[in-house]
């Protein structure tokens, strides 16, 4: 076996990198500043850290101890699909506070899908964002209430429900629909300061092309959160 010792390898010509055209098998650490074509026939796992986009499909599992972020698959840009099992350990929702303007309830997907919110006046239409529509599903808002020093919504006539809401998809486009109650009421919040209250909001899409009746919201309540007594 021979040995070949040097400090630099160039091509014949001395302008370029030499080619190995029958492979070449490396027992120790490969280091490079860059690496371009394809990677393909990998055996052995990859370990350390990843620091860029992996494009493509992943066939296998990923094992990751720190935080990975997925924000497109499939050329869509902040939808992730997962398989039919996930199991998750310690996870946490994103909370964010609701925004209200000209009694409007604002709840944005883009912030999140679990909301806080003190009433400082009445809450008439329910305003979706970012709703979806590449095919049929639904989203699921929940929002933690708070009722502030007057309390609001506190009738069946002046329950949320009573007007119309709005469904604003990711391209910014609006529909109108209302929110479906049980038994065709309203939904009525604790009459009290500092009550606390948990509504919950599903928002359907059937798949057609977006128009006001392809949108359905079923909204409930459970009110009146009160400490165990035991």
């Amino acid at each position: 076996m021979s040995t070949l010792r040097a400090d630099n390898i160039s091509n014949r010509a001395g302008t370029g990198a030499p080619s190995f055209p029958n492979g070449a098998v490396v027992t120790g650490v490969v280091t490079a500043t860059s690496f371009s074509g394809s990677l393909s026939n990998v055996t052995g796992d990859l370990t350390g850290n990843v620091t860029g986009n992996v494009t493509g499909n992943v066939t296998g599992n990923i094992n990751s101890s720190g935080v990975s972020t997925l924000t497109t698959l499939n050329g869509t840009s902040g939808l992730v699909s997962l398989g039919s099992t996930i199991k998750t350990k310690g996870f946490v929702e994103t909370q964010t506070s609701a925004t209200t303007t000209s009694n409007i309830l604002d709840l944005d997907a883009a912030n999140g899908t679990v909301f806080t919110h003190t009433t400082t006046a009445q809450i008439g239409i329910v305003s979706f964002k970012g709703i979806r529509t590449e095919a049929a599903g639904t989203q699921t808002f929940s929002v933690l209430v708070t009722q502030g020093g007057s309390p609001t919504n506190t009738t069946g006539a002046t329950g949320i429900g009573t007007q119309l809401a709005t469904v604003v998809t990711t391209g910014g486009v609006g529909y109108s629909t209302h929110i479906k109650v049980g038994a065709g009421s309203s939904i009525v919040l604790t009459g009290t300061a500092g009550a606390f209250d948990l509504l919950t909001f599903i928002v359907s899409y059937d798949g057609t092309s977006p128009s006001n009746s392809a949108f359905k919201v079923v909204g409930f309540a459970a009110t009146d959160f009160r400490n165990a007594i035991v």
